[in-house]
């Protein structure tokens, strides 16, 4: 695949600002024109892709980095210069989802899995 960059002129206060944007988004200014632009165009993001969550620390700062490592061998940062803190509520924020859809499912046991209707059926 052949690639080429594509830039624009702006005022020294927008660069400014655009660059601060980023940083606390954390993310580079080039991954973030790339998204817009793609979005912008209605390019579709595939939806079928692999990974695993991949957490990291960041002593120097306290921070971590969110990413995820795809099967082929990419790794997509989703969220950079995160607070402990914003994890620690990440993470409960997940649980309680977690527990709120094994309370729906009807998952009693910490063992349990999901079981596919189909095999519940053939048991009348």
């Amino acid at each position: 695949m052949e690639y080429k960059s594509v830039s624009t002129k702006m005022p020294m206060n927008e660069v400014t600002q655009f660059k601060a944007f980023c940083e606390n988004k954390g993310v580079s200014p080039a991954s973030l024109i790339r998204e817009l632009i793609l979005r912008e165009i209605g390019v579709p993001v595939p939806s079928t892709v692999a990974g695993r969550n991949r957490i990291a620390y960041e002593k120097d700062g306290d921070r971590f980095t969110w990413s995820v490592a795809l099967d082929s061998g990419d790794v997509v940062e989703v969220l950079g210069n995160v607070a402990p803190q914003f994890l620690e509520e990440l993470g409960g924020m997940i649980a309680r989802g977690l527990d709120e859809r094994d309370s729906f499912m009807g998952r009693a046991l910490d063992d349990s899995v999901p079981v596919p209707g189909g095999i519940v059926r053939r048991q009348g």
